[in-house]
C-alpha cells in the first residue's frame, strides 16, 4: 500500500433509492448520477480544530440542477469507527455535467489524534465510508456510498506561546477524560485515602476532584493553561474539596514527583516518555495510569480497555508500579 498525503478513493459509487418515494412526477432519465470521490485531505490544523475536506466529483446526467444538503461520513481505522458526522451543506449541482465539489468539516484535532493513539506527524490506514444524499427531480432522494482505504498522513499541528514558552498546540489542548473513564483510571490505581495523587494537565480538575470526594484523599493537579487553572479551581469550589485538593499553574516538566502515590495522565505517548526521568523517582510501590496513551520502552503492569457511556469510542487505561519496568528485546 503506498503512502499518499492525500486519501486518494477513486470509486463510483452506486445510487440506492429510498423506499416509498414513487410520486406521479416521477421522471426517467437514460442515466442515473454518478459521484466519483476523489481525496479526503486537510485543509489546515489550528489551536482547536483541523477542516477536513472531502473532494467528490458528480456527474448530474439532468437536465435541471440537484441539491446535495446532507454529507455522512465515517472514518474506521483498524477496524474501529474513530469518527462519525453529518454535514448540511446545501451545495447545488448544475445540469448536464461533471462537477468536483469540495465538501468540509471542522473536527477537534486533539479528540481525534487520541482517538487513534496518534500523534501529528504519523502516518496511519484509514477506511472512509461515506453517504451522499442528493434530491432529484421527480424520484426524490437518493443516497450514493462508497467506501475505500490508503494510508493517511496526520499534519502538524501549530506552535503555540504560553507563559513565555513555546508549546505544541496538541500538547496543551483540553480535552477532557469521560467520567467513567475517571472512575475507572482511580479503580485501577486502587487509590486510598492516604494517598497523594497529583494529575498531570489537570484540565476542568474532574480527575483530583473525583478522587477527593469518593476516596478523601489529597490531590494535586497541575496545568500550564491559566484558563484550565481558573477552571479547576472553580470545580474544586463547586465540590467543596478545597480542604483535600489543590490546582497550580505549572509546567508538568519541571516538578518533583517523588512525593506522590497515584500519577493520573492523559497526555500523548511522547509526553508520557518525556516524563520518564521524573516517574523513575517515585517510591516502591507508587501508582501510574494513563488514559489512551502508552509510555514507549516502559512494560505496563495492566493494560483496560473499556466503552464509554460519554462517547462511542472505546478507551484504553494502563497501569505502571514504581519502580518503572524497561521493556526488554526479544
Amino acid at each position: 500500500m503506498r503512502v499518499i498525503q492525500g486519501l486518494i478513493l477513486s470509486v463510483v459509487l452506486t445510487a440506492a433509492f429510498f423506499a416509498g418515494c414513487e410520486t406521479s412526477r416521477d421522471i426517467q432519465y437514460e442515466r442515473e448520477p454518478v459521484a466519483r470521490l476523489e481525496a479526503m485531505r486537510f485543509g489546515g490544523v489550528e489551536l482547536d480544530y483541523a477542516t477536513l475536506l472531502f473532494d467528490v466529483e458528480i456527474d448530474n446526467p439532468y437536465p435541471v440542477s440537484l441539491s446535495l444538503p446532507r454529507l455522512r461520513y465515517a472514518l474506521v481505522n483498524g477496524g474501529r469507527t474513530f469518527l462519525t458526522a453529518t454535514v448540511f451543506d446545501n451545495v447545488m449541482v448544475p445540469p448536464n455535467t461533471k462537477k468536483v465539489l469540495t465538501l468540509s468539516d471542522e473536527v477537534t484535532y486533539t479528540r481525534l489524534l487520541r482517538a487513534l493513539h496518534s500523534e501529528p506527524g504519523s502516518t496511519i490506514p484509514i477506511k472512509a465510508e461515506l453517504t451522499l444524499s442528493l434530491d432529484t427531480p421527480g424520484s426524490g432522494w437518493i443516497n450514493l456510498h462508497a467506501e475505500n482505504e490508503g494510508n493517511f498522513l496526520l499534519p502538524e499541528s501549530p506552535e503555540i506561546n504560553v507563559e513565555g514558552k513555546t508549546y505544541n498546540a496538541v500538547d496543551v489542548v483540553f480535552v477532557p477524560t469521560p467520567r467513567d473513564v475517571v472512575d475507572k483510571m482511580l479503580q485501577l490505581a486502587q487509590v486510598r485515602k492516604d494517598d497523594l495523587l497529583y494529575d498531570l494537565g489537570c484540565g476542568d480538575g474532574r480527575i483530583v476532584v473525583t478522587a477527593a470526594r469518593r476516596y478523601g484523599c489529597r490531590a494535586e493537579g497541575f496545568d500550564i493553561d491559566p484558563r484550565r487553572v481558573e477552571e479547576s479551581l472553580g470545580n474544586v469550589q463547586k465540590n467543596k474539596v478545597g480542604h483535600l485538593v489543590k490546582i497550580e499553574q505549572k509546567d508538568i516538566f519541571t516538578l518533583d514527583l517523588s512525593k506522590a502515590d497515584v500519577i493520573t495522565l492523559f497526555l500523548l505517548s511522547r509526553l508520557n516518555v518525556m516524563l520518564i526521568p521524573q516517574l523513575e523517582k517515585l517510591r516502591p510501590g507508587s501508582r501510574i495510569v494513563s488514559h489512551n496513551f502508552a509510555m514507549e520502552g516502559i512494560r505496563p503492569d495492566k493494560v483496560v480497555t473499556m466503552f464509554s457511556s460519554e462517547d462511542p469510542f472505546e478507551h484504553t487505561i494502563y497501569l505502571w508500579t514504581a519502580p518503572l519496568k524497561k521493556e526488554t528485546g526479544e
